[in-house]
């Protein structure tokens, strides 16, 4: 199933990860909340190639992979600062741009629905929105550390 058509499929299930998995919030009020972090649904991303779109699809792949481990490695690290409401509000936050992201990108990917290109403009568009999603991190890091002495560093 490509990426597109699992964001759809999570859409219209409702409280989906990027993956079509079931979020926090979509579980038991019971089950101890963790830092949110972004899964694919590929196991390994396609080879590279830019002369091919099933190869830039590749790209995409291994630059969002890349773009989630970063991301994933901020929010645990800001999930470490804060604890209480605020922890619950980040969580919240983190899943709710996490739907952005997902319905973000499939309605830029829309525009070349039924063709080959949908699958390379979707996950170069997660990549994209991960990028952007670190700099907002970065600013609420920095807020989070400001004036005290010893704190982790940013990744």
């Amino acid at each position: 199933m490509s990426l597109v058509a699992l964001a759809t499929a999570g859409l219209v299930l409702g409280a989906v990860n990027a993956t079509g998995a079931p979020t926090r919030a979509g579980r038991a009020a019971t089950a101890t909340p963790g830092p949110p972090v972004i899964t694919e649904p590929f196991k390994r991303a396609l080879a590279c190639n830019p002369n091919t779109t099933v190869g830039m699809e590749g790209c995409g792949e291994q630059k969002l992979a890349a773009a989630d481990h970063q991301l994933n490695a901020d929010v645990k690290v800001i999930y470490s600062l804060v604890s209480g409401a605020s922890r619950r509000d980040f969580v919240a936050a983190q899943l709710r741009w996490q739907t952005y992201r997902t319905a973000d990108c499939k309605s830029q990917s829309d525009v070349y629905s039924g063709g080959t290109e949908a699958p390379v403009v979707y996950v170069l568009c997660l990549a994209a929105d991960d990028k952007l999603r670190r700099q907002d991190l970065k600013g609420f890091f920095a807020g989070l550390t400001q004036g005290k002495g010893k704190a982790p560093a940013f990744p």
